[in-house]
């Protein structure tokens, strides 16, 4: 399930959401939009909030693909809705890696006597 988290854009105040989505497929042109910036095409795969599994297209900016993108993995993407309120949405180049777990570090608490002591650690 896509879980989209509600955020404040801190440069025009408006609501955007961020979520992760699969790359499905990448785009060969390069286009440019009006600020010059160069942008290739994606297709990216991810639940809409009714759990309909989707697959739609989003812009990933020059600045985000030359660090490399692969189809397969999922990456942070961003959703914001223009003054007629129709969706935009941009991927980066940020991988969703696994994350570490509470189950992890199950005990940690208890591992006092593990760490080495340090006169600067206690």
């Amino acid at each position: 399930m896509t879980h989209y988290k509600q955020i404040i854009n801190k440069q025009n105040g408006e609501t955007e959401f961020i979520f992760n989505a699969t790359l499905k497929k990448i785009g060969e042109k390069v286009l440019t939009n009006s600020n010059e910036k160069e942008y290739i095409i994606v297709t990216i795969g991810f639940e809409l909030p009714n759990g309909e599994s989707v697959e739609r297209t989003a812009t990933c900016y020059k600045n985000n693909y030359e660090y490399g993108i692969e189809e397969g993995l999922v990456y942070l993407c961003n959703l914001r809705f223009d003054e007629l309120e129709n969706p935009h949405i941009t991927m980066s180049h940020l991988v969703n890696g696994t994350r570490a777990s509470k189950e992890d570090f199950t005990g940690i608490f208890n591992l006092k006597h593990h760490l080495i002591k340090d006169e600067l650690v206690e």
